[in-house]
């Protein structure tokens, strides 16, 4: 009974598309967090190029 495509959840362990039309919401909290992921990014990369061509490398 269980295999039955009518009671199976969909695609399952991912939750079910959105509805076409709407976007997801994001909260001000997620775009803060993508900000600074971002700049964390854009800091690290050039410090550790800078950090390696002062060590020699």
């Amino acid at each position: 009974m269980r295999n039955q495509p009518s009671q199976a959840p969909g695609k399952w362990p991912f939750p079910p598309t959105p509805k076409r039309g709407g976007f997801p919401k994001l909260t001000r909290g997620a775009m803060v967090a993508d900000i600074c992921l971002v700049v964390m990014w854009g800091a690290t990369i050039p410090g550790l190029l800078w950090l390696g061509s002062a060590g020699g490398f």
